[in-house]
């Protein structure tokens, strides 16, 4: 069965015990880093200071918790090699099997062959840096490569075999990608989803905004994918959207619903 999970981005305000509180209340089995109080890049948070990290994890498996990625803000276009690394450390330390990084932004007036050049370099540094450390490297539709075809054309050049793909289910369908194309695309390399409803402007509560999401399951379900479902509220850059504590409920809820139907 699939797990589910949340994103940190939908609880600007939370603290870690009641990120991991509402975790359990609302059933979710995993927890993805992205963002803690004032810090938007988990590293830098005093709640994740190296010699804390034995005792947070050790907390979180009390709890039945896992953390299913840490998310950074490292892309392939503009190489920040210390910053994926010093994730890739806390992904370590706290058992996380992902570090996640934007494609990034193609420069004005550059050409695809040339963006996906210096992009399929950088992925396959990232690659051998995140093997290091014994996790792996999801790339996100987003940014540049919003389209399943981007990313997918991306991973193969880079041909690395700790580089794989996240599916933000939102993204691809906003850029005028079909679920079905998408899906096909990413195949090989999915390992990690994003779930997010919404409309052009903003967020939705599932079910409520017109990105397919049920559809988007069914294609990765049949499709044989047994990774994470996790939801990206973006509380923290949308603040006039729901608070999680009516979200995140909304969302577990409505997931199981979904998925029992897939």
């Amino acid at each position: 069965m699939n797990t589910l999970a949340f994103s940190t981005l939908g609880c600007p305000e939370w603290s870690l015990p009641e990120i991991v509180d509402a975790a359990v209340a609302n059933g979710y089995g995993a927890i993805e880093l992205r963002g803690l109080g004032a810090h938007i890049d988990v590293p830098d948070a005093p709640e994740f200071a190296p010699d804390l990290r034995p005792a947070v994890r050790d907390m979180l498996r009390s709890r039945g918790v896992t953390i299913s990625c840490v998310s950074s803000s490292a892309n392939l276009t503009s190489p920040s090699p210390d910053h994926l690394v010093a994730h890739c450390i806390l992904a370590h330390d706290l058992g996380a099997p992902f570090v996640r990084v934007f494609g990034g932004s193609a420069q004005p007036g550059e050409a695809w062959p040339a963006t996906l050049s210096r992009a399929s370099k950088t992925l396959r540094h990232y690659g051998d840096l995140a093997a290091e450390h014994g996790v792996a490297v999801v790339v996100e539709t987003h940014d540049s490569f919003s389209l399943g075809e981007k990313v997918a054309e991306v991973l193969e050049h880079a041909h690395h075999a700790n580089t794989f793909a996240l599916w933000d289910l939102h993204h691809p369908f906003r850029n005028g990608e079909s679920p079905e194309k998408t899906a096909q695309l990413l195949a090989p390399w999915v390992r990690y989803v994003h779930v997010k409803d919404g409309i052009p402007e903003h967020n939705t509560l599932l079910g409520e905004g017109d990105v397919p999401i049920h559809e988007m399951l069914k294609l990765l379900v049949s499709g044989g994918y047994t990774g994470v479902f996790s939801v990206e509220w973006e509380k923290r850059w949308q603040p006039q959207i729901e608070a999680p504590d009516i979200a995140l409920p909304q969302y577990a809820h409505k997931l199981r619903e979904y998925l029992s139907d897939c």
